[in-house]
């Protein structure tokens, strides 16, 4: 993996952390962390792994349905040429 995509995927982590952090949605637990992020080569797609301390696949079903949402606040925060889209999961065997 290059070094310049490892550096966009903590980036883009950041960023999504940051964003999610400022959703306004009473649905979302109060602590939800952005743990990896796995961006294909191509940048076509993100598998981002949460964690939450409570209703963690709740959580992410919710956030897969904001995914619109999440892509549009990334552009806004991490210049890209692409934006890739994002797929939240729970479990770290789905992100490796």
């Amino acid at each position: 993996m290059s070094r310049s995509l490892l550096r966009l995927e903590s980036r883009v982590a950041r960023a999504l952390a940051g964003i999610i952090h400022e959703m306004q949605d009473p649905r979302l637990p109060m602590v939800v962390t952005v743990e990896r992020v796995r961006i294909s080569a191509d940048l076509f797609r993100a598998r981002v792994l949460i964690s939450a301390l409570e209703r963690a696949e709740e959580t992410a079903q919710l956030l897969n349905r904001a995914h619109g949402y999440l892509q549009e606040e990334l552009a806004h925060e991490v210049p890209m040429r692409r934006v890739p889209r994002l797929s939240f999961h729970t479990d770290p065997r789905e992100v490796l």
